[in-house]
């Protein structure tokens, strides 16, 4: 066959939910009454991959299925969770550590928490299966400390599953062995930085640790250790099952599968919603959330921390994938699509924004600690209570210039990029309400509406 002719014969890619051939897989069993039940799990092919992968696969070739489906992080930095895994160095016998980041605190994000809550044998598995390629000795579950529910079915889950021979010695009966614990996070944004969160788990401060090295060469306790988020995990049960060829059937160029959108903000229908890669914002908004409620002026395309759009029709038939995002200035992140009505004053929203950061700062490095941690929060103040001149406009501008790129980890520049997108779509609020003392939308009551 001619090369024309098989990319001729070549199927489509799926790009949109509304394709026949699209399936829902992470979250068919949410929201369905007894799902998180091992019996429910099983019954319905629970841990099928897991036993086709520590039965019949080397764990260079989970790996390497894991390469060829295309899967990139789900937990917002987007790297190729296969490249991820092979850079666990070879076993020596001592210990290695398999993390799963589930403490899920931006704004505008909460897809995990129905997995933890209502599926969480799918993520037990899972866990089996990246450990199992990594050569894993041990797991760590690290949720976020107000998912009280999610961490009860978590653990119910794990001592189903030990009970049942799917985790401890010899799991399957086979030669691989493996085990989870679960920890609760304190409620800090931080413990969603790596580095941090493995601080946290060995009971230090949570700030975050110089890269290089690693934590696949130095990661807990000094040993090799990989992080991943659920959704990362979670997809790459359905991929062992369905096969690399499935998943990488689905999406744009460099963004493969499915992953889960969160929708909140003044629309019919807020929620999370499992779409292919590619899907754009326009199918999410209007086809599934069923459209805004109020006349809105601008959405956050990935949770708080990527830089807004306005309510433009060029942004709404975007692509929601990693590459189209950031070339149009943004980012997909965790795929938390947040809408912000006309009546809103940009102005206090980023306040708010950057009240939060300020706040989950751990005051490690001088840029967040002074930058994001006290200038910003206080001319925010300023600007908002009308006491700005316009000449803090331009100052606000130079201290975000400033701080960006310049912190320890990322969270500065996560309260950096709304603040510079908000200046250069929106920056009429700002020389409005700097000049007049009063915002063009002044706070209203229409929340409790």
């Amino acid at each position: 066959m001619s090369d024309q002719a098989a990319t001729a014969a070549k199927p489509a890619p799926i790009l949109s939910r509304h394709d026949p051939r699209y399936e829902v897989t992470m979250y068919r069993y949410v929201g369905v009454e007894g799902a998180h039940t091992l019996d429910f799990y099983r019954s319905h092919g629970g841990y099928e991959a897991a036993k086709k992968a520590l039965t019949g696969m080397t764990p260079a070739q989970v790996i390497d299925e894991v390469k060829a489906s295309g899967l990139r992080g789900r937990g917002g930095a987007g790297f190729p969770t296969g490249v991820k895994w092979s850079f666990m160095a070879p076993p020596d016998g001592k210990p290695r550590y398999l993390v799963c980041n589930a403490d899920e605190s931006e704004p505008g994000s909460f897809k995990d928490r129905y997995i933890l809550e209502d599926d969480p044998h799918q993520l037990v598995e899972g866990m089996i299966i990246g450990a199992y390629a990594m050569q894993m000795t041990f797991g760590f579950l690290y949720v976020r400390g107000e998912y009280y529910l999610g961490t009860t079915r978590m653990e119910a889950a794990i001592a189903e599953a030990r009970a049942a021979g799917l985790l401890g010695e010899n799991i399957l009966g086979t030669n691989f062995s493996f085990d989870i614990t679960v920890h609760r996070g304190a409620g800090a944004y931080i413990c969603g930085e790596e580095t941090a969160l493995m601080n946290s788990l060995e009971g230090l401060r949570a700030n975050p640790r110089l890269k290089p090295p690693f934590p696949a060469a130095a990661g807990m306790y000094g040993r090799p250790t990989t992080i991943n988020n659920v959704t990362s995990l979670t997809s790459a049960v359905h991929i062992i099952d369905k096969g690399a060829a499935w998943f990488a059937g689905m999406g744009t160029d460099d963004s493969k599968g499915t992953k889960l959108y969160q929708i909140s903000g003044p629309v019919k229908r807020t929620g999370v919603y499992e779409m292919p890669m590619g899907a754009t914002f326009r199918e999410l908004i209007y086809d599934f959330a069923g459209g805004p409620t109020m006349e809105p002026k601008a959405f956050i395309p990935g949770g708080s921390s990527t830089p807004m759009f306005p309510w433009e029709d060029r942004f709404l038939d975007m692509p929601m994938d990693y590459g189209t995002l950031a070339k149009n200035g943004s980012m997909l992140g965790t795929g938390g699509v947040i809408v912000i009505p006309r009546d809103k004053c940009i102005v206090d929203a980023l306040y708010n924004l950057v009240r939060f950061y300020a706040h989950e700062s751990c005051g490690k490095c001088t840029p967040c600690r002074e930058g994001v941690g006290h200038w910003l929060p206080r001319m925010y103040q300023k600007l908002v209570s009308g006491l700005g001149q316009p000449e803090d406009i331009a100052l606000l501008e130079s201290v975000a210039s400033n701080i960006k790129s310049n912190a320890f980890c990322p969270l500065a520049d996560a309260c950096i990029g709304p603040v510079q997108a908000s200046l250069k779509w929106f920056r009429d609020e700002y020389e409005y309400l700097a000049a007049n003392g009063k915002s063009k939308y002044p706070k209203n009551d229409w929340w409790q509406a």
